[in-house]
């Protein structure tokens, strides 16, 4: 499968990435409610795990769920749905490597020629990586995400690898 991958992270070691199964709903929760701002529920995992949806997690040496990914695949284009790192490990640009390695997954796998996500507008951290990363801005949804201190927009933004796709071939 495209998402399983190895990678070794330059104060954590050998990592590696699988597909999550539901035996791991607990550990997504958890981390999901100390990690993220707006948590997804257990029925809102259970969605993805049972949909398309792959949910991508990343594993340290000792087998301890680190951060995960929820990506969908359609049409030939990938969107990022849910990124999180376990909050004691945020800071560490473990997000960044990870989802460099989910990137480069993806083109490698060519089941995507482009990966999207949105991201809240005042998400600063977050879209540093993602413009770091070689993402573009490509919208914005007006009052999309509902906060603690109410609506906040979302910016949209895309990598784009499609030119080099075609000339792959």
């Amino acid at each position: 499968m495209w998402c399983e991958f190895n990678f070794v992270h330059n104060t954590l070691g050998e990592l590696s990435a699988k597909a999550l199964t539901p035996e791991y709903l607990a550990a997504l929760v958890a981390i999901e409610k100390r990690s993220h701002l707006t948590a997804w529920s257990e029925a809102n995992f259970k969605s993805s795990l049972a949909s398309h949806h792959v949910v991508v997690g990343l594993f340290d040496s000792t087998g301890t769920l680190l951060a995960y990914a929820v990506v969908s695949l359609v049409a030939g284009e990938a969107e990022l749905l849910l990124f999180v790192v376990d909050e004691v490990l945020q800071g560490k640009k473990l997000g960044t490597a990870f989802l460099q390695e989910i990137i480069r997954a993806l083109q490698h796998s060519k089941k995507a020629q482009a990966f999207f996500l949105e991201v809240r507008a005042g998400n600063v951290p977050a879209i540093t990586v993602y413009e770091n990363l070689g993402f573009n801005q490509a919208g914005e949804r007006p009052n999309y995400y509902a906060t603690p201190w109410g609506r906040e927009d979302a910016l949209v933004y895309v990598l784009d690898w499609s030119c080099e796709f075609l000339r792959a071939k």
